[in-house]
């Protein structure tokens, strides 16, 4: 062989290592791991199971709408005290004749339920369970929680509605029904 053709040689394999290398570090800057937090969709999820089950329960005994009420108040404390984990946590529960409201924040905060007749002021001390009934004057209810509105639509018979905030690392995860 060829003085020559070996330094071709040489040159063609520093190429593919140089471009192997370029397209590695290409790669990793384009690389996105999506966080999500597992842990809050599985809450979602198991609120929403768990409610059902409570209210078909109340449903079954025959529980008149206050005692629905005990009922919903009884089993959001349950999950806010459960929880050792805790994240905001707001809780929608009635009909189309009365609205609870329940609210649980790290923090004092000030929500606003709009439940048709315009915004209504609900403070929540920091670690404990607020609530405020409502009555609402039509079928869609907001609630506003740190400048952001979550609408929900009233259904008729019992209804139950959830908000879950929770922060990670700087980045604000919401699950709701």
């Amino acid at each position: 062989m060829k003085r020559g053709e070996k330094a071709g040689q040489f040159y063609l394999i520093a190429a593919i290592i140089i471009s192997v290398i370029l397209i590695g570090f290409v790669s990793m800057v384009n690389y996105s791991k999506r966080q999500e937090s597992i842990s809050l969709q599985n809450i979602g999820e198991e609120l929403k199971i768990e409610s059902e089950n409570v209210f078909d329960f109340g449903t079954y005994k025959g529980y008149d709408e206050s005692q629905m009420q005990g009922l919903a108040g009884d089993f959001i404390d349950d999950y806010i005290n459960y929880n050792d984990d805790k994240k905001d946590s707001y809780f929608l529960f009635g009909n189309a004749n009365n609205i609870k409201a329940f609210g649980y924040s790290e923090s004092d905060k000030t929500i606003y339920v709009d439940a048709g007749s315009g915004y209504v002021e609900m403070s929540i001390t920091a670690g404990e369970i607020s609530s405020h009934e409502f009555t609402p004057a039509g079928n869609d209810i907001i609630i506003k929680i740190d400048e952001k509105d979550y609408e929900f639509k009233l259904k008729s018979g019992e209804n139950f509605y959830f908000v879950i905030l929770d922060n990670i690392k700087g980045e604000e995860h919401v699950v709701r029904n």
